[in-house]
């Protein structure tokens, strides 16, 4: 019976001492999991501040954009009907200015889904939806390509087509006498 005892209390001994190593092991791991959680919402918060932010920048630079290029449309339409006014053939310069109105017209749509689709990925949880929030943004970053796109086409437009037109009724005679 002393045999059995002296070989039983180093054993239980050993595992009385390995339990209270365990439950201290688990209490730390359930600690840096809490750590872990907190750093992720701290980390989805500030994203979530960022994108707002970004958000507010954008919708600004829109309305800048379109009040300037309505502004400048604005002034070219008021330079073509002064020139009818005077006499001038100014059908090609009139149809231009349609398609350059058209094209703003897709600037500011195309921003305003951009910007829509920012609002959209700032009310994903960051950590529940991972693989949704890369797609959404890579879709956002192609949707800001497009809107840059959109702002060269319309700056190379006024540059390469209205100024010429604009040359060319310099050129012309008015058919009012």
């Amino acid at each position: 019976m002393r045999r059995i005892a002296l070989t039983l209390a180093p054993i239980i001994l050993c595992l009385c001492l390995c339990g209270q190593v365990a439950l201290a092991q688990g209490q730390q791991e359930q600690q840096g999991e809490g750590r872990a959680g907190k750093w992720l919402e701290q980390r989805g918060e500030m994203l979530q501040q960022r994108i707002e932010l970004l958000i507010a920048r954008f919708e600004n630079n829109k309305e800048r954009h379109v009040e300037a290029y309505n502004r400048a449309k604005e002034k070219v339409k008021q330079l073509l009907e002064s020139l009818q006014a005077k006499g001038y053939d100014v059908s090609k310069l009139a149809q231009d200015l349609q398609t350059w109105d058209a094209m703003i017209v897709k600037f500011a749509q195309d921003y305003a889904a951009f910007i829509s689709k920012l609002k959209e990925l700032s009310e994903l949880a960051v950590g529940d939806s991972e693989g949704r929030f890369r797609a959404g943004l890579q879709e956002a970053r192609q949707l800001l390509r497009q809107v840059q796109q959109d702002a060269l086409d319309i700056r190379l437009y006024y540059q390469q087509t209205i100024r010429s037109d604009i040359q060319g009724l310099r050129d012309q005679v008015p058919e009012s006498a």
